[in-house]
């Protein structure tokens, strides 16, 4: 049986209360209710404000490894410990979290005997608010990428793991003023680093809403020139990709067994019927054949992907035997897929940056990724996804 010993909370909060920029401090989460007995748990204090303060000098005066103080910030309370970040709607509200306020600098300790001490366990870790659940994983294989979602992502954090390939964390705010965490990471090309890096990412984030993969992608030229297909500078919303290296080669060739992987059906609906498109498209518009155009969206397709760049286009028109909707090719969907099934929902979202054929170029790569990593944060931004 571990052995808890008191904590003098009322001492604590009475030397936090000295820094003159703190209005109240109330005790919220499962050590708000004096019966709980979690005591292997941290302890949640709101800190409420009298002006605006940065949260690194709240982390300046909490040294108890066993509270995890939050900084109210208008709707939002913010950690000091990990960044968590709590959506609390109505500005200063905070019902949502059920806290009881402990302090008030008017008025001093308001409690009685309640709260002045919690049972801890010294030589226990606490359990705290866990910093990563719900973050939206934006995945990018190339730097050009994920530099692209990073100027697009502001004020956010570079974070470093010794397990988990490096990755960008910012907050996004929506248009209803919610904050939704979102995490950038660069996976690396082709689809066994993308997977392996995908997995380590999945394993260390807590239950993911979901994951994107963003960026560029060779598109397959329409040969018979039909009026409304794909230009270079479209974008790709697929609704499927298809392994198309995958299969068995006997002396009357190959047979094809490339595994097919869908996307979100629902986010990839949501995202082909955004009624804010043209709008935002308008703001994105690329010469076509002397024209200032706009681009366009595709989502009626698939993507075909390959362990190979694909410069050649006799051979990138027949992969469409794979699948006759193949509009793209490209080399790290199928790995990202393979390593978010059972643990969340995929959308791909690719901008179509070259043709996969011997004219290959890469003058639109950066066109391309600061087009799908734009769209991409405002369909967070909107809450279509």
């Amino acid at each position: 049986m571990s052995d808890q010993h008191p904590l003098d909370l009322y001492s604590l909060i009475l030397k936090i209360g000295e820094t003159e920029w703190i209005d109240e401090v109330r005790i919220f989460g499962s050590r708000r209710y004096l019966s709980n007995a979690s005591y292997g748990s941290d302890i949640d204090l709101l800190i409420v404000p009298n002006r605006q303060i940065q949260i690194d000098k709240l982390r300046a005066i909490i040294r108890e490894p066993y509270v995890d103080a939050f900084l109210l910030d208008g709707q939002v309370a913010i950690s000091a410990m990990n960044d968590t970040r709590i959506n609390l709607g109505e500005a200063g509200s905070d019902r949502g979290v059920d806290a009881v306020t402990l302090w008030s600098r008017g008025k001093g300790w308001l409690t009685g005997e309640d709260y002045r001490t919690l049972d801890v366990i010294p030589d226990k870790i606490p359990a705290m608010t866990r910093p990563n659940v719900e973050a939206i994983i934006i995945f990018c294989a190339l730097a050009s990428e994920f530099e692209a979602v990073r100027h697009r992502l502001t004020g956010g954090t570079q974070k470093t793991h010794p397990r988990i390939p490096p990755y960008y964390r910012s907050y996004v705010k929506t248009s209803s003023g919610k904050e939704r965490l979102v995490v950038a990471v660069q996976t690396g090309v082709a689809g066994v680093n993308a997977g392996i890096s995908a997995t380590r990412i999945l394993d260390y984030f807590d239950e993911p809403a979901f994951a994107i993969l963003v960026g560029i992608t060779a598109g397959l030229k329409d040969e018979k020139q039909s009026p409304g297909a794909p230009t270079l500078g479209d974008i790709l919303v697929p609704t499927s990709t298809v392994d198309v290296e995958a299969g068995k080669v006997t002396p009357k060739g190959r047979e094809r067994a490339g595994q097919t992987i869908s996307m979100s059906p629902y986010r990839q609906r949501a995202v082909a019927s955004w009624s804010g498109f043209n709008a935002w498209a308008d703001r994105w518009k690329r010469r076509v054949n002397g024209i200032e155009t706009p681009p366009k969206m595709f989502a009626d397709c698939t993507l075909a992907c390959t362990a190979s760049v694909i410069a050649y286009n006799d051979y990138a028109q027949s992969l469409k035997q794979h699948d006759r909707k193949i509009a793209g090719i490209e080399m790290e969907a199928v790995g990202v897929a393979t390593a978010c099934q059972g643990r969340c929902e995929l959308l791909v979202v690719k901008a179509i940056s070259d043709w996969a054929d011997e004219d290959k170029g890469d003058s639109l790569h950066e066109y391309c990724a600061q087009v799908s990593a734009d769209l991409v944060i405002s369909l967070i931004e909107d809450e279509t996804i």
